[in-house]
């Protein structure tokens, strides 16, 4: 069984202006729950800005979190997905770029976010039942 984007992605769908400060995005992280925030312009995505972005361009530099805008230190052009991707091609594409979260775009409109958890959780899943199915193979010898 193939699993899809759309299978293992989180339904997240807040964006943000990218003219809004750092500050007031961290809060929104904080209240999301969430490591990551996208950036929209008329609605749709065009960057994202994760901790790391926080970590290297605002507090390693010695900046104001409050005067630094989210535009101003987001990744763009934004990498996404579509919702019909598998789940190997996924994983290898976070791989390959180094990232760790990827947005789910579907006909232009953001539905969801795969994130490194959401493959380890499926990983994990798909090793259970690989160890299970050879157990049960090794018990019948």
């Amino acid at each position: 069984m193939v699993l899809y984007a759309k299978d293992i992605m989180k339904r997240y769908t807040r964006q943000v202006d990218g003219n809004i400060t750092a500050l007031e995005g961290a809060k929104i992280m904080a209240a999301d729950h969430v490591g990551f925030l996208i950036i929209q312009q008329e609605g749709k995505p065009i960057g994202m800005v994760t901790e790391w972005d926080y970590v290297s361009k605002i507090i390693a530099k010695g900046l104001d979190p409050g005067k630094v805008l989210l535009k101003d230190i987001m990744s763009s052009p934004i990498t996404y997905i579509d919702p019909n991707t598998p789940t190997d091609q996924v994983a290898t594409l976070m791989a390959q770029k180094g990232i760790r979260r990827l947005p789910v775009i579907d006909k232009g409109e953001l539905v969801g976010v795969v994130t490194s958890r959401d493959i380890l959780r499926i990983f994990r899943e798909y090793v259970d039942k690989i160890t299970t199915l050879i157990a049960s193979f090794s018990s019948t010898v």
